[in-house]
């Protein structure tokens, strides 16, 4: 008598690979190497150690313009700091670009559209809220500087060097790691605020409405960073984008423009 063959669907010859999924990127326990590098920080950014030099008469006499000496300290202070996070956090960044390997579409397409969503955010709100928009000291100060310092030094400076050192602290320390400790509703919310009100150290003043683009660009780069399974280095390639953008629109159109 032949054998009856059941019904249902016979299982697959070889088993389905699992679907991947969106890994989260443990940014490891608070060391002293970040310990350092956060001392470093306070020094040369916070306290402005290395802008003494522009105290001694000598140093000042390097450069032909004020403003190429004030780029200089920034250019030195970041230089260190730039190096002292490599040091530190290199193996962890290029870890964390496997999560383009995730809906890389989504990722990349994310990326133009996070810095768009941010303008448009930033505009809707000082539309609403009735203000003038006004420029923080930070970027009257950079604006300054485009016109005495090439294009190349101040997008190494600002682009590929300040972008890391401030995701580094105030994304990788402030939600990464801190976020072991605290809940990470917690972490985001200081990280934005810290990195809104670094763009006015120094300043002596501290104008709300200046702090709004700031404000919504720390939301955007926090949210994107704890979505991205905490991942450093998209942090890292948004602000990347958009100080490059914000850059060259500066250098392209702030002469047409009297800036």
């Amino acid at each position: 008598m032949a054998r009856m063959h059941n019904a249902t669907t016979p299982p697959p010859p070889y088993p389905l690979p699992p679907k991947a999924r969106q890994p989260v990127y443990d940014a490891g326990p608070f060391r002293r190497a970040d310990a350092v590098v956060l001392v470093l920080y306070g020094l040369l950014l916070g306290l402005g150690v290395a802008g003494l030099l522009l105290l001694v008469p000598a140093y000042m006499g390097l450069f032909p313009t004020e403003n190429q000496a004030m780029f200089s300290v920034n250019l030195i202070s970041y230089a260190v700091l730039f190096s002292a996070a490599m040091v530190v956090a290199a193996p962890h960044l290029f870890r964390t670009f496997g999560t383009f390997v995730h809906n890389p579409w989504a990722k990349f397409g994310l990326v133009p559209g996070l810095w768009l969503a941010s303008i448009l955010t930033t505009t809707g709100i000082l539309v609403a809220s009735g203000a003038d928009p006004t420029k923080s000291e930070n970027q009257l100060a950079i604006e300054a500087m485009t016109r005495d310092v090439p294009f190349a030094t101040m997008f190494a400076t600002a682009v590929v060097m300040g972008p890391l050192v401030e995701e580094y602290v105030f994304r990788h320390l402030l939600i990464g790691k801190m976020s072991r400790k605290v809940p990470v509703w917690i972490c985001v919310p200081v990280s934005v605020v810290a990195f809104a009100g670094l763009h006015f150290i120094g300043s002596g003043t501290f104008d709300p409405v200046s702090a709004i683009p700031y404000l919504v660009l720390g939301v955007a780069i926090s949210l994107a960073y704890v979505f991205t399974g905490k991942s450093l280095a998209y942090a890292y390639v948004l602000h990347f984008f958009n100080n490059a953008v914000s850059l060259t629109l500066a250098y392209s159109l702030g002469p047409e423009l009297g800036l």
